[in-house]
């Protein structure tokens, strides 16, 4: 597909991802506050997986032929971009000082996580 077909659906793709992220610090930011999230941070949490759940569900195993494919696929790729940075910041930036017996799986889990969707991604 030419940059012009893929352009389109993946910045409109990239604009969801950021307003979703800034919408989840925010609500971030409030559970710190309060001491428990937002109903509306759970809800567009929830939102936002089902919805990405949805899409890969229903539409795995057909070829991308349109915008709205290419917006889903960006769209996933990018959720899926999310949980790995967010796994890789909660593991070795934010659990330093716990000790090594506390850190070892969540280490392995998440270098797991990475080797697969670099995995994936040097397969396709």
């Amino acid at each position: 597909m030419p940059l012009k077909v893929l352009i389109g659906p993946i910045a409109a793709a990239t604009i969801v991802t950021v307003f979703w992220f800034t919408a989840m610090w925010r609500g971030h930011q409030n559970e710190r506050r309060r001491g428990k999230p937002t109903w509306q941070y759970e809800l567009g949490l929830i939102g936002y997986i089902s919805a990405l759940g949805l899409f890969v569900y229903l539409r795995s195993d057909l070829r991308a032929a349109s915008g709205l494919d290419i917006f889903g696929i960006a769209l996933a790729g990018q959720g899926l971009g999310i949980v790995v940075v967010f796994a890789l910041v909660q593991t070795f930036v934010l659990s330093s000082g716990q000790t090594w017996k506390q850190r070892a799986f969540p280490i392995f889990g998440t270098l797991l996580l990475v080797f697969m969707v670099v995995a994936t991604t040097l397969a396709a």
